[in-house]
């Protein structure tokens, strides 16, 4: 990809310091990178030239009573991203000023499963000539689908919209004339959960999506896994068998025990069309089919959990599942069940964003890809 922002190797080494530690003075810099003051204060002064840093203010003196530092930051009003969550039944879009903070963020319905019906959404509602603020106005675009992304960044599996043989991708560089990057929606939770918020602690983590589908974003040794053609991760497509008249079927494990399948399955059993708030409701009153089905889906994802630490064994597993949000004590449940079958001391959590980690990892995404720097983290008020 073409440097858009004209940054040398050193000049996005002092770069991603001062995105990964707020309010840095020059001497850290030059202690963390191991550069002598005077490169680093000429690498400084062309990241102000170029407007992408800029002084905050003093911080404190020393001990021995010295000059007190000067303070630098990410200037935020450098230009803007947009990212874009293409969900079952909307496209989410949120805005990020240069240094990830949040402008914005809408929600718009979709009329129809069309591709070219979102595209149509945005063109409507996005002005890409709005600068908000900012000196270069919009810089990027993040694309998160619920399906397959593969290296090239074709969208290779896209189960709940019509392609239409258009290129997502292709067709938002058109409109907007920037930089754009799709990825699996897992995948962009999974950078939330490792670069948000200097959460530092996980190396190896997985992101788990638990809606129609089941799909996961994993972190080995610090890095996004997607596989040889961006497929890893799509545990929901796992088989598992069942036996029904002595013959035995193959069937994908999210068709059997994701929150869909769970819905679908007691609609069949009280004849009326289950949604989120009635298995709440009805799980809350103890009614009997509810709870019966409710803990044959706790055995299941424990055990689902169990075979995805026996795989890839992270230290963390972050769980989205808007089931698990409303009522936290499934997860409890889900942890107690999984003690039945490791001994492993795996945390096991709800996603620390619900409502904006796929659209954060977005942004993350593309304001690494514009930089080319990978290893940004941001502490952002969200």
């Amino acid at each position: 990809m073409e440097n858009i922002l004209n940054i040398n190797d050193n000049e996005k080494r002092v770069l991603r310091e001062i995105y990964n530690h707020h309010n840095i003075s020059r001497t850290q810099i030059s202690k963390n990178l191991e550069i002598n003051k005077a490169t680093i204060s000429s690498i400084l002064n062309k990241l102000k030239y170029k407007s992408l840093v800029h002084e905050v203010g003093e911080g404190d003196s020393t001990k021995s009573g010295g000059r007190k530092p000067i303070l630098l930051k990410v200037n935020h009003l450098y230009g803007y991203f947009i990212s874009l969550d293409l969900t079952y039944s909307s496209v989410e879009v949120m805005y990020n000023y240069f240094d990830g903070n949040i402008i914005k963020h809408q929600s718009f319905e979709l009329p129809d499963k069309n591709v070219s019906s979102i595209l149509n959404i945005l063109k409507n509602h996005v002005d890409i000539d709005e600068k908000y603020d900012t000196l270069n106005g919009l810089l990027g675009v993040s694309v998160s689908i619920h399906g397959v992304v593969d290296n090239d960044q074709n969208v290779i599996y896209l189960p709940f919209h019509e392609t239409e043989g258009i290129s997502i991708a292709d067709k938002i560089k058109e409109f907007t004339n920037v930089p754009v990057v799709v990825e699996n929606e897992a995948n962009l939770s999974a950078l939330y959960e490792r670069n948000f918020n200097h959460n530092l602690a996980y190396n190896n983590l997985i992101a788990m999506s638990i809606h129609k589908g089941i799909g996961a974003g994993l972190i080995i040794n610090n890095q996004l896994y997607r596989g040889a053609n961006g497929e890893a991760g799509e545990i929901g497509k796992t088989l598992v068998s069942k036996v029904n008249n002595d013959i035995e079927t193959y069937h994908k494990i999210e068709d059997i025990f994701s929150q869909e399948a769970l819905l679908n399955n007691l609609s069949q059993h009280l004849g009326e069309k289950m949604t989120l708030s009635k298995l709440i409701q009805y799980y809350n009153e103890k009614q009997e089919v509810v709870v019966e089905e409710m803990e044959q889906f706790i055995n299941k994802i424990a055990v689902l959990i169990h075979n995805l630490n026996t795989q890839f064994n992270p230290s963390a597993i972050y769980i989205n599942c808007p089931l698990f949000n409303e009522l936290p004590e499934i997860l409890e449940a889900i942890k107690n069940e999984f003690k039945q079958y490791s001994r492993n001391d795996i945390q096991i959590k709800l996603t620390s964003n619900v409502k904006f980690a796929t659209l954060l990892g977005g942004s993350l995404a593309i304001i690494q890809k514009v930089l080319q720097i990978n290893d940004i983290y941001l502490d952002i008020e969200s």
